[in-house]
């Protein structure tokens, strides 16, 4: 499974650094921002690169930060060419679980995915609430 993270700015690489750092170096891993002075078209130019240098085929996931934004457009805008799995709204607990299903070489793209999309509430806590801390009282 290989993995690319699409961004605005830095948070893609952010994240990829901060899952190493937790989980260890992972390869067949690449992380693309996108800045005040790029435009669409050059990030939708290196994702596309990545996924050829991956082979292109149905082992890809990319994560793009922010339904609707440029960075999701771009990876949206290749999708007609290439079978990959492509999940929006990423964040560290999804992306360390990602990095963990990909040891289990019987997962396809498509199961990782639902795992991913099934424990996504579950990387949302109110802390309040849990720990029962009322800030009326």
């Amino acid at each position: 499974m290989k993995y690319i993270f699409v961004s605005h700015g830095d948070l893609a690489k952010s994240m990829l650094g901060s899952a190493q750092m937790i989980v260890g170096e992972q390869s067949d891993v690449q992380a693309f921002g996108l800045y005040p002075t790029d435009d669409i078209g050059g990030l939708k130019d290196q994702v596309k690169q990545a996924i050829e240098e991956f082979g292109g085929g149905k082992d890809i996931m990319c994560f793009t930060d922010l339904f609707s934004g440029s960075p999701f457009n771009a990876v949206v805008g290749l999708m007609g060419d290439y079978p990959i799995r492509h999940i929006t709204g990423m964040n560290l607990p999804m992306v360390l679980e990602a990095f963990m299903s990909r040891m289990n070489e019987e997962l396809t793209a498509e199961d990782i995915s639902a795992k991913l999309l099934d424990q996504a509430s579950e990387t949302f806590i109110d802390v309040n609430n849990y720990l029962g801390v009322n800030l009326e009282e």
